[in-house]
């Protein structure tokens, strides 16, 4: 036969019996204190603390550890001095007034089971035990590593009731994962743990370049302990058994002083963008994300082209509707991984966790060729302005760069774009730099295989390629193609390469495309003609794919 399981109401009936008889002993103990009368207590609030435990009356199971504590270690007190008596006795109405407000809850639960006419209650009782999902999220988020499970379930039940998102955790390693993830705004940290201490915790945070508001919890009263937690940065000290209010004191002190201090620290005022200083931070944060797992990242630099005539033609008031504009466009198009900061006036970073330089150049153009079409309704006149910026992007993929190194590399591309007219991209990796389009290479060879590798391998470099087979086809293609190198067989089934070339030259208008020959034979008499028409290289087949390529970053 199944035995039928206590309802919490039952069980706190019970609770609330064995207290009229703890209060009864209590009185007792304060006419004639007897050592079996401070046992009988000792007992009761071990049993209390056990079954509240069971069934998860998480701040009343706090309670009674509390009070059972203070009972061991004042066992002389508590028989001689009065003063030890009277702080028992305000132990006894913590629980007492725990246990009525628990009661209450437990009287409207069940009397929502078996009355409609009940449902205020319900959805009182509702709001009060639902997780984080309604209110905790407004006032921020707590995350607490301890050893003792009791503990971590006692100070979640409080911040959660008081408002407050709440990670508890007795897994250092997944504190810090929590942490790397930049899901909490305070931690609360134990100083004594069996892995590693509150303190080593914390310089491994400090390693990792996490900084973030941190109260320590200790049972113990060694000052030394205290002093070094202070040295290390640590904010604040509260001892164990602790108050539920003076904790929640605690962390609102210091949520408010985060909240304030992010607000300064981590948001441009005009912009919303993120700021300089909060660049250094992620920066330092992705690098070391780098060094455990190898995730690539990149970082752009841009500058609004002419901003400073915008300003002067049309006023700061219209500058700053641009600004504004042109930050709301990259939130609105970027993951939420991505983060956009002002560097200073009309410059700006954009950070790109886990992007290599090419995906970068790809999220940042759609950006900017996006941003170009926007119409602003000038303020002087009735005339559209249309603002367009330049783009340096460069890549951490390895090495020990600086800040200052990061920032230089992708200066020098964002230069490299306001040489080449502004209002595109550039950037270097290792496979080939691309300004402002894709490079564009026509391949003319009468063998298919060979303009198959050629193409392959070119394509993986981003390259836009076209392939023809004939002289006559290479010359058809040239005008709307436009290619920016040529690779040209110099043994054509029609014209030869020679006369191809002889052609290109004279219908070129600007300056010379770039012209790579290759043949099976040396160029032998027919060198000193091609060199008076300008080629750029020459390559022997079979081709070798490698010095195909290296010829063809040189060129571009």
């Amino acid at each position: 036969m199944r035995v039928k399981k206590p309802t919490k109401l039952e069980v706190l009936t019970e609770i609330e019996n064995q207290l009229n008889q703890a209060l009864q002993n209590l009185v007792l103990f304060s006419i004639e204190p007897k050592a079996s009368q401070y046992q009988f207590m000792l007992t009761f609030f071990s049993e209390i603390k056990a079954l509240a435990v069971a069934h998860h009356f998480r701040e009343l199971g706090y309670i009674c550890l509390k009070n059972e504590e203070f009972i061991r270690q004042n066992e002389h007190q508590l028989l001689h001095e009065r003063s030890s008596f009277i702080k028992l006795a305000k132990g006894f109405g913590e629980i007492t007034q725990c246990l009525e407000n628990l009661l209450a809850v437990a009287t409207c639960q069940e009397c929502v089971q078996e009355n409609s006419v009940c449902q205020q209650a319900r959805e009182l009782i509702s709001q009060n035990t639902q997780n984080d999902e309604i209110s905790s999220l407004a006032l921020g988020r707590v995350l607490v590593l301890d050893d003792e499970m009791l503990v971590l379930n006692v100070i979640e039940s409080v911040l959660r009731n008081r408002g407050y998102d709440v990670w508890i955790t007795s897994d250092s390693d997944q504190a810090l994962e929590i942490l790397r993830a930049r899901e909490a705004d305070i931690l609360i940290l134990d100083l004594v743990m069996p892995e590693k201490s509150g303190i080593e915790f914390y310089r491994e945070l400090k390693q990792e370049k996490i900084v973030i508001p941190t109260i320590v919890l200790t049972g113990s009263g060694n000052t030394e302990d205290h002093v070094l937690a202070l040295k290390e940065g640590i904010d604040d000290f509260l001892k164990k058994p602790f108050e539920a209010d003076v904790l929640v004191a605690n962390v609102e002190k210091l949520i408010k002083k985060e909240q304030k201090h992010k607000t300064a620290y981590l948001k441009d005022v005009l912009t919303s963008a993120y700021t300089r200083r909060f660049f250094a931070e992620r920066y330092a944060q992705e690098k070391a994300k780098y060094q455990r797992d190898g995730s690539v990242f990149s970082v752009v630099f841009i500058d609004l082209d002419h901003f400073k005539e915008i300003n002067d033609t049309y006023g700061h008031v219209f500058g700053d509707v641009v600004l504004k504009r042109f930050v709301a466009e990259f939130k609105a198009s970027c993951r939420p991984s991505d983060q956009i900061f002002r560097y200073g006036g009309d410059e700006f970073l954009l950070l790109l966790p886990e992007t290599v330089v090419v995906d970068a150049v790809r999220i940042v153009e759609r950006i900017r060729q996006n941003f170009q079409r926007i119409a602003f309704n000038s303020p002087i006149n009735t005339h559209e302005v249309h603002v367009t910026f330049s783009v340096g992007i460069t890549e951490f993929n390895g090495g020990n760069k600086t800040l200052e190194d990061i920032l230089e590399e992708a200066d020098r591309q964002l230069y490299r774009s306001k040489e080449r007219g502004r209002a595109c991209t550039s950037y270097v990796d290792d496979a080939i730099e691309i300004v402002k389009e894709k490079k564009r290479v026509l391949i003319c060879d009468d063998s298919f295989t060979v303009s198959r590798l050629i193409k392959t391998r070119l394509t993986r470099l981003g390259l836009e390629t076209q392939a023809v087979a004939t002289g006559k086809e290479a010359l058809a293609l040239l005008a709307d193609f436009k290619p920016h190198l040529i690779i040209l067989d110099i043994i054509l089934p029609d014209l030869n390469g020679v006369e191809v070339l002889k052609e290109i030259r004279r219908i070129e208008k600007e300056e010379h495309v770039k012209v790579i020959l290759i043949s099976v034979k040396s160029l032998g008499a027919k060198e000193q003609v091609l060199s008076k028409l300008g080629y750029d290289d020459y390559i022997k087949k079979p081709i070798s794919l490698q010095r195909l390529e290296q010829s063809v970053k040189r060129l571009l």
